[in-house]
């Protein structure tokens, strides 16, 4: 009993000692509600964000051979801190040779699009995205066509790092909405690429 009266004693007096409360101006200028255009506006929403993916491939075997490099940015606006809406541009440079159809050719594919992302938890958002591609099909007989089709995906990423003013990683993986139309269309996406404020 005497333990818990010193202790209360103790509390009492050191309570008188401490400051307890700080003024109302200190408090005001500490929480800075006072000012809102201090306010980091991408904890709200509002802010943009900026992504850039590369893709660089190569395959071959049985006198064909195909190679790709190209650069893929892209901009997100943020509503709010979960859900951000943007386009995405692509550009890709391909080197294609296929020796048994006497096929040789370089040329440009590009795609432009829109996309919706949500956090879920921490790192991992899901992604929604609607692209025009355009890009060259070959004819067996030697001839070719450029064509421009629209594909909607959905998949799902995860985000390392990152953040308001910080950059980070991102891995994503994109499922095709829509049927196959070309025998090389794969039904899936594997994309990587960094980010800045997401």
């Amino acid at each position: 009993m005497k333990h818990v009266s010193l202790l209360l004693c103790l509390m009492l007096g050191l309570s008188g000692i401490l400051p307890g409360q700080t003024r109302e101006d200190s408090a005001r200028d500490d929480l800075s509600y006072g000012n809102r255009s201090q306010r980091n506006v991408s904890d709200e929403g509002g802010g943009i964000w900026y992504g850039a993916g590369a893709q660089l491939g190569f395959r071959g075997g049985n006198n064909f051979s195909f190679f790709q490099i190209g650069v893929s940015p892209m901009a997100g606006y943020k509503f709010n801190n979960f859900l951000s809406f943007g386009p995405r541009v692509s550009v890709t440079y391909n080197s294609f040779r296929d020796d048994f159809a006497a096929i040789k050719d370089k040329y440009f594919s590009w795609s432009a699009g829109l996309f919706g992302r949500a956090k879920i938890f921490r790192g991992l958002f899901v992604h929604g995205e609607y692209s025009l591609i355009s890009d060259v099909d070959y004819f067996v007989a030697g001839g070719q066509e450029r064509v421009t089709r629209a594909i909607p995906f959905l998949g799902a990423g995860f985000n390392q790092g990152g953040g308001p003013g910080n950059p980070g990683f991102e891995i994503l993986l994109l499922f095709r909405l829509t049927q196959r139309e070309r025998l090389n269309d794969a039904p899936y996406e594997l994309r990587t690429g960094i980010n800045y404020n997401f």
